[in-house]
């Protein structure tokens, strides 16, 4: 018997039980269409977090900071927090929680690793990294005529708050000596009404900074000591010593300071007026310069702070005046403790495409802690996973039952056809090509099923697709996503879940096919 010929007995004994041939077709359709909708859903899933996290310019960021000089608990010696006495395991507990507490504020701790202008080369020098942005803050204040504002003066590159300009424009380079303030110092300086705010937009404004009423205990600290809380001194330390400096102005000659010390000192405590500027008694600044307002920015809301991208320097979410980077350092360098001081952050742009894994990790071993994308995509993208894993076992449980429902038919098709497999046997045919129907007729099954599953998954992914599409940019706030469907289904998909269904269906025919081949012909004849 030739193979066209099994394969017109196996269709022909399909086609002879229309009914129950099709409701196993309709089984093996179903769990192919699950599976491949699933398996389909998982690639666009996890294609779709790619795209939208790779495919921003915010994924290619990563923050460095300093990390926490505080002392670990495994770092203070057990002598300092023994507790000593007859207690019961609670309030000793609580007592050594208490031990820790103090030791952690009155100890000295390790000054902290700064990006200096060395560390921040030797960020800049990485093989993938593009550029190396910092950023200065302080505490200032703008001057509009007689009126004044209190806020905070941030220098570097703006284009952060670019989608927050209401009038004017952010500063035509990183040199001009241009201001860009917010809404809310405007109105505390005057202008109030909308006209007034363009109008604002080319006027020259006075920004102080280091230095407003009730001048920073921790600058004032670093002047009196030359260290910074963090260094070798605790916060508490830091803070009696801001104290004394604000008590003691009269006192500076009774400490023993260097010369450049006791000059920033003095700067700092000096409460007196310059000549012809007396308005402005009350703001101890240590550095100004004059800047022409370029442009306005929107405040942020409540929920919008909330919001936020973490990686952007909290100081533009906070900020009153935003000078340009170069400007504006020109400026803070003039306070007497920058010089020095380095920064606490810095943003380190690596470039796309490229091992964002391997610059943290280089970045870490300078002894900086780093804030990147890294861990929400590696968290979304373990989630995707997950979810892909749990639709995909779902859809192998459907087609495993459309495989029982075929060896249940088989194995009746077998016992209702015994005198035709008879009557084969006894023409010539060999158990082998008895065998080879049946196999034959459960490949059919899974080769039609697959095929139906298959083009029925992919019209059910066309709605499925902009349902999707609605949900996700229901939570993007606004953001367009950059992926175009969310149903992917690559050739090998097509020929995989063929595969499968078709090695579902004939394994499942292999028990009723050998059932059939041990049919003794002579036995199979009798049967009425």
């Amino acid at each position: 018997m030739r193979f066209h010929q099994l394969v017109r007995f196996a269709i022909g004994g399909l086609w002879r039980q229309k009914v129950r041939s099709g409701l196993t077709l309709i089984g093996v359709s179903v769990g192919a269409c699950a599976l491949a909708f699933s398996v389909a859903l998982g690639i666009g899933l996890r294609s779709f977090i790619d795209n939208e996290f790779q495919g921003r310019d915010e994924f290619w960021r990563i923050r460095a900071h300093i990390g926490d000089p505080t002392p670990n608990e495994v770092d203070i010696p057990p002598a300092k927090i023994a507790v000593e006495g007859e207690m019961t395991d609670a309030r000793k507990s609580r007592v050594r929680e208490a031990l820790i507490r103090k030791y952690m504020e009155e100890s000295v701790h390790k000054p902290p690793v700064m990006l200096t202008t060395d560390k921040l080369s030797a960020i800049a020098a990485l093989p993938d990294v593009k550029e190396v942005r910092t950023v200065r803050s302080a505490a200032g204040r703008a001057w509009l005529g007689e009126r004044s504002a209190l806020g905070s003066a941030i220098a570097g590159r703006l284009g952060s708050i670019s989608d927050r300009v209401i009038a004017g424009r952010l500063p035509e380079s990183d040199d001009a000596n241009e201001v860009v303030i917010s809404e809310f110092a405007l109105y505390e300086l005057g202008v109030r009404s909308d006209a007034d705010l363009e109008a604002a937009i080319g006027r020259t404004v006075t920004i102080d900074v280091g230095g407003v009423q009730n001048a920073q205990p921790m600058a004032l600290a670093r002047a009196l000591t030359g260290r910074m809380p963090g260094d070798d001194l605790s916060r508490s330390q830091a803070m009696a010593l801001a104290k004394l400096a604000e008590q003691l102005p009269k006192s500076l000659d009774k400490f023993d300071l260097p010369a450049s010390d006791r000059a920033a000192l003095k700067m700092l405590l000096d409460k007196k007026p310059e000549p012809g500027s007396e308005r402005r008694a009350d703001s101890g600044k240590f550095a100004s310069a004059e800047f022409r307002i370029c442009g306005v920015v929107r405040i942020l809301t409540k929920e919008e702070r909330k919001k936020a991208d973490p990686l952007t320097p909290f100081e533009f979410r906070q900020g009153a005046f935003f000078l340009p980077a170069q400007s504006g350092e020109r400026l803070f360098q003039r306070l007497p403790w920058v010089t020095d001081q380095g920064f606490y952050q810095a943003e380190v742009r690596v470039k796309p495409g490229s091992d964002l894994n391997a610059t943290v990790s280089q970045v870490e071993a300078m002894g900086f802690e780093t804030t990147s994308a890294l861990k929400w995509f590696g968290a979304a993208k373990r989630e995707v996973t997950l979810i892909a894993a749990g639709l995909n076992l779902f859809a192998f449980v459907a087609l495993f039952v459309a495989g029982v429902g075929i060896t249940n038919t088989l194995v009746t098709s077998v016992v209702e056809r015994t005198r035709e497999i008879g009557i084969l046997k006894a023409v010539g045919a060999t158990r082998g090509q008895v065998l080879g129907i049946f196999l034959l007729e459960g490949t059919t099954i899974g080769l039609l099923g697959s095929a139906v599953g298959l083009g029925l998954a992919r019209l059910l992914a066309i709605p499925a697709d902009r349902w999707v599409h609605q949900q996700i940019e229901a939570q993007m706030m606004g953001q367009k996503m950059l992926t175009e469907t969310i149903f992917e289904f690559p050739l090998w998909l097509w020929l995989a879940a063929m595969g499968f269904a078709v090695l579902v269906t004939t394994g499942a025919a292999i028990y009723p096919a050998r059932r059939a081949a041990r049919i003794d012909p002579i036995l199979a004849l009798k049967c009425e």
